[in-house]
């Protein structure tokens, strides 16, 4: 049973946020965040309103609110005032009054409020069974809770500013109902408003603390990167470092095994040395053992003569049986011979055995110290090899330094050499330098070199990137740029491009020789079959495939490298470099018969000369000759010119100036042949059909063939010759740009 609580007005509370309260038997739980004070609205009259018994007949003054007087209180959150109430309720003992009783079973006690944790099941907004009987003024609170819950649209148990706002409402409603727990309740709100407010406050400083931590756990992640980046540069030192080794220790066995080598040889040719001392001691043994017999034989024959002189004559018949003797003796020491030289061929005297194995052994110590002196060599050497290698670092440095000291107080530099360097010779260098100072020099020797625009090396604008950016695999992408990421910039220089664009056509002329139909593969096909060949590994065919684009865009200006460029970015056709190549190949042969018919001197003289050019080029005119004479004679000076020599290319695939002169005019002629060719259209007109095409062709270079004329509009055009209608047009621009990329040229005389 819970008995009504006698209400007393003599203590006074401050009004702060909501709190967590349990108060006897009430396991009602409140959740509490801080919200900001609002005032509370009146108490509903079934709040306020209580039966109160008269017992002296006096009328006793109602409590009616806050009415009297106020105060101010300053706390964390800034100043607030509360009210009073008035000074007549205020009187002792004016606001004592009984209360009721309400009965209230101990078995109707309900499950507790549930809790606000966002992890247990949700239950429902009711805190006691229904079909219990509860105290009036709790199933009002509860009535006005649901209340303000179902308005503010927050029925559901979840942490929610709203909903926290709606519980500390009633929890005022309770501190005001119950005056004697009013202090206390009151400093239990406070101090648990002191607390969150100290809280939010630790919130409010940690922020700052989280972005430092997220800027410090960045920085950290880049300075690993940093040490792997610098870690994988040593391993790759080490690697080097290790495979350098590794050669030294292979030179180091290939000599083992040829010293091994000749060691055997030596011991070889010892026993060769041996058997032939062998052999000549025992034929020396023989030879003296035939020259005793014979001196013995000799001796014997002597005696008979002797004998016959004093004696007389001896009888025929004894001399023939002492012959016979004698053979027989001597096939027995023959016999006797030959078995000895069989029994003791392979003997070999003691006293040479003993002397050759003396020899061989120390021959043998000899050879183990020289080997361990070899080992002490070898490391000393090794270690020489570190110093001389330490040694000609700081000898490098020092001629660095030198040479820095140098240009800071020797005379200026000699300009004049570069241009025996530089592309075009003396002459463009002299155009290039003249009245220049050495700092604007620099600019023009590093944008010879880098094939960079000098306004760029001016700016100091470094625009050599570590890494290239990938184009994707579209299809869009030439076959040899398809890749997505980083590609290293191996920044090749202008005779490693040359080198490679040259060995590029070498190799393509020779697949394109072993089609039998004559047809030639795209160059950007070709390429990347060529670099896949060439290095096998996908990167490297990226790398290098990125890299060559790369510089054939810095060196354009260069006419090999930029035609290359223009046919690999299929702007011009492929059929300009063959149609150059074709031409020199028939001017050669050309000069070639000539030679042949004057005795085939491998010389021809200017005059000859000049008269050959002047029939191959039937349409160049005498200015045009000449100058190609005086590059022939830049080139080879003399009265006779090696004709040959004017055809060759260095490794780099540069020609001479009069093949350079020759291609110059080609391109030059072509020019005004497309000029004519539109101004025999009309510059005004900005689309033109194809039957106007074809007639101002022919109106211009009245010789050529309508073969001819069709490969002309059909590079134009870009529609094969078997499909073109004559209303078919095309814009001017276009219809220039067109021709201008292709094989084409005057083959008649202009007409006048």
């Amino acid at each position: 049973m819970v008995a009504t609580v006698t209400k007393s007005t003599k203590q006074n509370g401050r009004r702060g946020c909501s709190v967590d309260l349990m108060l006897e038997d009430e396991p009602n739980v409140v959740g509490s965040s801080i919200m900001s004070h609002t005032k509370l609205p009146p108490l509903p009259p079934s709040l306020t309103t209580y039966p109160q018994p008269n017992t002296n007949g006096k009328t006793v003054k109602q409590y009616t609110g806050l009415s009297g007087s106020s105060y101010s209180l300053t706390g964390p959150s800034g100043s607030t005032k509360f009210a009073l109430p008035s000074a007549a309720v205020l009187q002792p003992y004016i606001d004592t009054r009984a209360g009721t009783l309400d009965t209230w079973p101990a078995h109707a006690l309900g499950p507790s409020a549930p809790d606000l944790n966002p992890g247990v099941a949700k239950q429902s907004n009711e805190f006691m069974p229904k079909g219990v009987h509860k105290p009036k003024f709790l199933e009002q609170l509860e009535a006005f809770l649901q209340k303000e819950l179902r308005s503010l649209d927050c029925a559901e148990m979840v942490p929610s500013e709203k909903r926290l706002q709606a519980f500390r409402e009633v929890f005022e409603y309770l501190i005001e109902d119950f005056k004697t727990y009013k202090p206390l309740l009151s400093a239990i709100k406070h101090e648990y408003e002191m607390m969150l407010i100290h809280q939010r406050e630790k919130i409010r400083e940690l922020e700052p603390l989280k972005s430092m931590l997220v800027t410090v756990s960045e920085q950290c992640e880049k300075k690993l990167l940093a040490v792997k980046q610098e870690e994988k540069s040593d391993m790759l030192e080490m690697k080097k470092e290790n495979q350098r080794l590794q050669n030294i220790i292979t030179k180091l066995r290939e000599e083992q095994v040829s010293l091994q080598v000749q060691v055997e040889k030596l011991q070889e040719e010892l026993a060769a040395e041996y058997l032939r001392y062998r052999n000549e001691c025992d034929a020396r043994k023989m030879l003296i053992a035939d020259i005793n017999e014979l001196k013995y034989q000799q001796e014997d024959a002597k005696k008979p003569n002797a004998e016959e002189e004093g004696e007389g004559k001896e009888d025929v018949t004894f001399l023939k049986l002492a012959l016979k003797k004698a053979r027989e003796d001597l096939d027995a020491k023959n016999k006797k011979l030959a078995e000895m030289e069989a029994d003791y061929g392979d003997v070999v005297p003691r006293r040479d055995f003993e002397r050759l194995e003396t020899q061989f052994n120390k021959l043998q110590k000899d050879i183990e110290t020289f080997t361990v002196d070899n080992q002490k060599l070898m490391q000393e050497h090794n270690a020489i090899l570190e110093v001389h290698k330490k040694v000609v670092e700081q000898r490098d440095q020092y001629a660095h330094d030198t040479e820095q000291m140098r240009r800071s107080a020797t005379p200026r530099p000699h300009w004049e050499k570069c241009g025996q360097y530089i592309e075009g010779g003396i002459d463009r260098w002299n155009e290039l330098s003249q009245d220049r100072s050495s700092d604007e020099l620099v600019d023009i020797l590093l944008a010879e070199m880098t094939g960079q625009d000098i306004t760029i090396i001016q700016a100091g604008v470094n625009t050599g990137a570590e890494y290239f950016t990938g184009q994707g695999t579209g299809p869009e992408v030439p076959k040899f740029l398809r890749f997505e990421g980083q590609v290293r910039n191996r920044r090749l220089g202008k005779r490693d491009t040359s080198l490679l664009i040259k060995d590029i056509w070498q190799e393509k002329a020779a697949h394109d020789a072993e089609k039998p139909d004559g047809e030639r593969d795209d160059l950007g096909e070709f390429l990347y079959q060529y670099l896949q060949r060439r290095f096998g590994v996908e990167n490297m065919i990226v790398e290098w495939g990125y890299n060559l684009y790369d510089a054939c865009g810095r060196y354009s200006h260069d006419p090999r490298i930029g035609l290359f460029f223009g046919i690999l970015q299929k702007e011009v056709d492929e059929a300009v470099h063959h149609d150059q190549l074709v031409m020199l190949e028939k001017l050669y042969n050309a000069l070639t018969k000539v030679d042949l018919a004057a005795g085939n001197q491998g010389t021809l003289s200017r005059a000859d000369l000049e008269q050959c050019l002047r029939s191959f080029f039937p349409l160049k005119d005498d200015e045009s000759i000449e100058a190609l004479m005086k590059a022939c004679e830049q080139e080879a000076p003399g009265e006779s010119v090696q004709y040959k020599n004017l055809f060759t290319e260095d490794e780099e695939g540069r020609s001479g100036p009069f093949v350079d002169k020759i291609r110059e005019q080609e391109k030059l002629e072509k020019t005004m042949y497309i000029k004519d060719i539109e101004s025999a259209l009309g510059g005004s007109r900005q689309v033109l059909p194809l039957n106007d095409v074809r007639r101002a062709i022919q109106s211009v270079d009245p010789e050529v063939p309508t073969e001819m004329i069709d490969k002309y509009l059909e590079r134009a055009f870009n529609i094969p010759s078997e499909q073109q209608e004559s209303g078919t047009k095309i814009e001017t621009t276009l219809l220039v740009k067109r021709l201008q990329s292709g094989s084409v040229r005057r083959l008649g005389a202009k007409p006048k």
